[in-house]
């Protein structure tokens, strides 16, 4: 393992430009210059810079603060509150890019960039030792094949499907833009009903009956993580459309025996290389 140490600085003139090189340190022991840097004072708006475009300050937006109190209560399980330090871990993966220029669900399958996306994150898994205690997939051909390919690293012995984790447009975004009227004249449907029984069924704290720590994967769609984080977080559902998610991202969920969620990670690819990372 390695890690970085500030080796010199030095500040050059008036304007603060400073030079820092930094030194890297391995397990052995061992020393050497991993790279040197300037750096230099960013403009502030203070500033009187002709380049900057000053905004509108009575334009501008404030910190929202929630609207409601945290709900211990979001999964109907508090009365069961188990007061104990164990944990349910949920990784909730997107599939791998698939084949999108058909309308038939059995042909939409993966391409070969996506068969090359759900290997990597299986070699990530399989490279993590996280001791993996359920693994789940929706019914869709794309997430199956997926789960598939993660398997062939991580060696689960049941993988179960449900179709409620199928893709879904869950909620009317905010904003809409072009879905308000697709929703209206029926060219999309809403499954919230569907996509609320899946996140009850899977999204909640420990059972009373859990004595160790869980570690759950739940291969599914883009649509229904974006849902299932929103609504886990007690963040309005209309705001899932405003952040997107990686071929094969992880999102980690933990959620504590009193009502806590924390969110680790959301659309997690850096087991991807960059050159190789879609989202479409």
């Amino acid at each position: 393992m390695r890690f970085l140490t500030k080796l010199v600085t030095t500040t050059v003139g008036v304007v603060c430009t400073t030079a820092s090189a930094y030194l890297f340190i391995d397990e052995k022991k061992r020393h050497g210059v991993l790279f040197a840097a300037t750096i230099s004072q960013a403009p502030n708006n203070n500033n009187n810079n002709n380049d900057i475009i000053q905004p509108d300050q009575q334009s501008l937006s404030s910190p929202i603060k929630s609207s409601e109190s945290w709900n211990w209560n979001w999964d109907g399980r508090h009365s069961d509150m188990n007061k104990t330090r164990i944990v349910r871990h949920i990784y909730l993966i997107r599939h791998g890019q698939y084949q999108t220029k058909t309308k038939v669900e059995d042909q939409k399958q993966l391409t070969e960039l996506g068969n090359e996306q759900a290997d990597w994150i299986g070699l990530a898994l399989a490279e993590s030792k996280i001791p993996f205690t359920r693994f789940i997939q929706s019914g869709l051909i794309r997430a199956v094949q997926t789960a598939s390919i993660i398997n062939k690293h991580i060696k689960f012995n049941r993988i179960e499907q449900d179709i409620d984790l199928n893709e879904a447009f869950p909620f009317l975004p905010e904003p809409a833009g072009r879905f308000a009227d697709s929703v209206a004249t029926g060219r999309i449907e809403l499954e919230t009903e569907r996509m609320e029984r899946a996140f009850r069924r899977y999204i909640h704290r420990p059972l009373t009956s859990q004595t160790e720590d869980s570690h759950e994967l739940i291969v599914c769609h883009a649509n229904v993580i974006r849902y299932f984080v929103c609504r886990a977080l007690q963040i309005p559902a209309d705001a899932w459309l405003r952040f997107n998610l990686f071929h094969c991202s992880i999102t980690h969920l933990v959620f504590t025996s009193d009502g806590r969620v924390i969110c680790y990670g959301i659309g997690d690819v850096g087991h991807v290389p960059q050159e190789r990372r879609s989202y479409v």
